[in-house]
């Protein structure tokens, strides 16, 4: 009887006459925001045939994946995402995951806490788009030009022991790093609070994919709202077993998670069903940002980087 069943279960995985389905990889770098999908891993809400976390250090690392076919879909942050569509790849964002309300920062050594004070300080921030635009709005809040202050490249990974070790002043920077460094007494002297609509985490698939491997998509979507449910249904639970790979306490998770909006499907749906003119996505205002920094030449066509579930897809 174990045989047999061996034997179906090696039959479906092959769709029996054809070659072997691979398990969807989908590449994350550490953020919360992403951790539904970790922990529906970690509690077995899928089949590892039929969905595997791919965990990146960086979301730049996530991107260059991507592109090059090594992975299947990513997390990334919205204004990424544009600016991948933007050079050209071919790719479609099929959910909203999230909204940073205060989980992305600039954090800065004692002493400053206002964004003029940086004047001449050396900020680290990762050579992305979310950063950039992070920096464009410390800019204006402190009345500073580019000139004023020193960009000091580097990843997410890195930032902790730079502010730590006084290599620079402040850092453009993410949960779960936020929580850790505010324990230790540096200053967040910006966040993302009042930036609505622009610091949005989104899933991304290859097109080839999504045309391709529609089924396995729709189970990276529902192992999303299985993984968001399950985390809120008893938060403290669920930061037992996922603050250690964030280097926090379970309380410190917790009220890093406070800082972030997870989306339901539902809720995804109704945002993408209404673009380009969603009001709860910033897209005019992130494309006219990363225009004026150089990072896109023209504005992404919104109907193809996106795919829109049909009206009642979802339950």
């Amino acid at each position: 009887m174990g045989l047999l069943l061996a034997v179906v279960i090696a039959c479906l995985l092959s769709a029996c006459d054809g070659p072997p389905v691979l398990p969807l990889r989908v590449g994350l770098n550490p953020w919360i925001g992403y951790d539904p999908l970790v922990l529906a891993r970690e509690r077995h809400l899928f089949a590892p045939a039929e969905l595997g976390v791919v965990e990146l250090e960086t979301s730049g690392e996530s991107i260059r994946q991507l592109r090059n076919g090594l992975i299947d879909a990513a997390g990334l942050t919205l204004p990424e995402a544009m600016e991948m569509a933007a050079a050209g790849a071919d790719i479609r964002v099929v959910a909203v995951l999230s909204q940073s309300r205060g989980a992305d920062a600039v954090l800065a050594s004692a002493g400053l806490t206002t964004p003029g004070q940086l004047r001449g300080a050396r900020i680290a921030m990762e050579d992305s788009a979310l950063a950039a635009i992070m920096l464009q709005r410390l800019l204006e809040a402190g009345a500073l030009r580019r000139d004023d202050i020193r960009v000091v490249v580097m990843p997410a990974t890195e930032h902790e022991a730079a502010l730590t070790h006084g290599s620079v002043d402040a850092v453009i920077t993410f949960e779960p790093v936020i929580s850790r460094l505010a324990s230790a007494g540096f200053n967040i002297v910006l966040d993302s609070a009042d930036m609505k609509g622009e610091v949005i985490d989104v899933l991304v698939v290859r097109a080839d994919v999504l045309a391709s491997r529609p089924l396995q998509v729709a189970a990276l979507l529902q192992a999303f709202e299985q993984g968001r449910r399950a985390l809120l249904a008893d938060p403290p639970a669920a930061a037992r077993e996922l603050a250690p790979g964030a280097d926090l306490n379970a309380d410190e998770y917790v009220r890093a998670l406070s800082r972030i909006r997870l989306f339901s499907r539902d809720q995804s749906d109704r945002m993408l069903q209404a673009l380009p003119d969603s009001p709860a996505l910033a897209l005019s205002r992130i494309s006219s940002d990363l225009r004026s920094g150089g990072r896109i030449m023209a504005e992404p066509d919104w109907r193809r980087l996106f795919a829109v579930p049909a009206p009642g897809a979802q339950p």
